[in-house]
């Protein structure tokens, strides 16, 4: 705490001034009156109390040193103050130990990573699903083929179609084999196009795609058609024997499968 009682600098500056003054002229008075030499007498006190002085500012800041570097707490017998209420209010802030608390931040990255695990087995679950509905399109695909193209297809030339289509349903149009219907009941284009529309709306396959694919496929049947004309009117109406099957949404199974008797079904497995 600073001290309230101060000091002018021009009155500490009058008293040491006056003090000299007054030390001289005593001096002088009893020299010349007296034959007493003040200094004689007054500078061993001078010299003694400046040594004590000294002494003094050393033993301070000998002890001074001593009690901080050792950390040493004297009180002398005075009671310890009470913390200020800013440090308790400071305190009372802290954050408790449940927040801080080490066991509890693992336990919430467990959960998190529970979490996390259940979404793994849930995408993992979807693709399942997803690879399980595309092996059963399909596998509905192959039977309706099958149903449709035995009257005009020959064994060999059936099977090459079914590998066609395991490469259609694939992308990879490089791998196509062409084949012919039989001459005795050869396929007609508009059948053709209402094949691939129907086979091609189950697999979710572009139009132009369809058009390459039975293009490519059937060249000797469709000679005369180019990929683009085949590929804007795969759904022509027309006499065929091969109908459009246009399924309902989300289905995929053939409408001329379910009609047909189960004789004719047994016969394709």
């Amino acid at each position: 705490m600073t001290n309230s009682i101060k000091i002018s600098p021009q009155r500490t500056s009058f008293i040491l001034s006056a003090s000299v003054i007054l030390y001289w002229a005593t001096d002088s008075y009893l020299y010349l009156n007296c034959h007493i030499d003040l200094m004689e007498y007054s500078t061993p006190i001078i010299l003694y109390i400046t040594a004590m002085i000294l002494a003094c500012g050393v033993l301070k800041h000998f002890f001074f040193r001593f009690i901080t570097k050792n950390e040493l707490s004297l009180s002398f017998g005075k009671q310890v103050r009470p913390l200020p209420e800013q440090i308790k209010e400071i305190e009372l802030e802290c954050p408790n130990d449940k927040e801080i608390n080490p066991v509890n931040l693992v336990a919430e990255s467990v959960v998190k990573q529970d979490y996390m695990d259940n979404y793994e087995v849930r995408v993992a679950e979807i693709e399942r699903k997803k690879a399980e509905r595309q092996a059963d399109i399909k596998r509905v695909i192959h039977e309706y083929t099958t149903f449709v193209m035995t009257e005009f297809l020959s064994k060999e030339n059936l099977e090459i179609l079914h590998e066609n289509i395991e490469y259609f349903a694939h992308g990879r149009p490089d791998l196509y084999k062409p084949i012919r219907s039989v001459l005795d009941n050869p396929l007609r284009s508009i059948d053709l196009m209402h094949f691939v529309w129907n086979i091609g709306e189950r697999l979710n396959i572009s139009l132009i795609d369809r058009a390459t694919f039975i293009h490519t496929i059937f060249p000797h049947e469709l000679k005369d058609a180019s990929i683009k004309y085949l590929a804007k009117n795969l759904r022509t109406k027309g006499i065929c024997k091969i109908a459009l099957d246009i399924p309902k949404t989300g289905d995929y199974h053939f409408k001329c499968m379910k009609n047909a008797p189960e004789s004719d079904l047994d016969s394709t497995n």
